[in-house]
């Protein structure tokens, strides 16, 4: 069972709001908006998607939200799983509650800095509330239950460097020379700014290096980093393979690298990212029982 209660409690009231959110966003049918035309501030004509609770998002993003809520309904159910785990004493559990963890905080802090506004927002915000507060106690009790030594070490330290360059490589590079040349960057729509530029450079490339460090310096907290941002990385591979199909279906255009480079690029991290998971499940399971009586500092490296 989780050392803290309100572990459990936000749990809990994660899967009670974030189910029936996801299950609105599939199902729930709203009026239209009153124009699917729409003029961003920068000057651009805008397609709005038009349907349900993402009515008022360009269409490409409205297209895939709906493959979002799919991916969270079985990460919701991931982490009960964890929860169930935990509750019977299980070291395993917190590996899937802290993949679990960490890919619900990346969607629903996403949606609430980036979808459009519409009646859902305020479960948006309450989930990425809950969601930084349990990920955080997570990490607090797994840090006690990981030793490093039976833990993934050079083959996860040479993947979060590769994903934490990856990540930058794709967003940096195309962002700098669109604003450098003052040019409207690509697929802006009516946002007014990059959100998930903003927490891919500004959160997700520094936490890969920082996890990097602490796993090569035999630090449990460097595990305790890495293992959400692998669970991001199992979660986001699936969202993308079905939002590229309900938005190819929805009439937007990509060319076939735009299609095969995601995807392809995706398949390989999310499927190593799954191969690690799995490693540390096990290394977790071995170790059942082992756990460390002084808490170490939480001092990544």
């Amino acid at each position: 069972m989780p050392r803290s209660p309100a572990l459990s409690r936000l749990l809990v009231l994660i899967v009670a709001l974030g189910l029936p959110a996801a299950l609105a966003g599939l199902l729930w049918k709203g009026a239209p908006p009153p124009s699917l035309e729409v003029v961003s501030v920068r000057g651009d004509l805008v397609l709005l998607y038009g349907e349900g609770v993402y009515r008022y998002n360009p269409l490409m993003l409205g297209a895939g939200f709906p493959a979002q809520d799919a991916v969270l309904i079985v990460t919701l159910g991931v982490l009960a799983w964890g929860g169930f785990l935990r509750r019977r004493g299980r070291a395993e559990g917190s590996v899937v509650l802290l993949a679990a963890l960490g890919y619900l905080w990346y969607v629903y802090a996403s949606m609430s800095l980036g979808a459009a506004l519409d009646w859902l927002f305020p479960v948006y915000v309450a989930l990425f509330s809950a969601s930084t507060f349990a990920l955080w106690l997570a990490a607090r009790d797994a840090l006690g239950e990981i030793d490093p030594a039976r833990m993934p070490g050079r083959g996860l330290v040479a993947f979060l460097l590769i994903a934490g360059a990856a990540t930058f490589a794709i967003w940096a590079p195309s962002l700098l020379a669109d604003l450098v040349a003052g040019r409207t960057p690509e697929r802006l729509d009516t946002q007014t700014t990059k959100v998930t530029h903003a927490l891919d450079l500004g959160l997700i490339v520094p936490l890969c290096v920082v996890a990097a460090l602490g796993v090569r310096g035999g630090r449990a907290m460097g595990h305790v980093i890495a293992l959400p941002l692998l669970g991001c990385l199992v979660g986001l591979f699936p969202w993308l393979v079905l939002a590229t199909v309900l938005q190819v279906r929805a009439g937007v255009s990509f060319s076939p690298p735009e299609i095969v480079g995601p995807i392809a690029g995706f398949a390989i991290l999310g499927l190593g990212a799954a191969w690690l998971l799995a490693s540390a499940w096990r290394a977790m399971a071995r170790g059942r029982g082992r756990v460390q009586r002084a808490r170490e500092s939480v001092a990544p490296f």
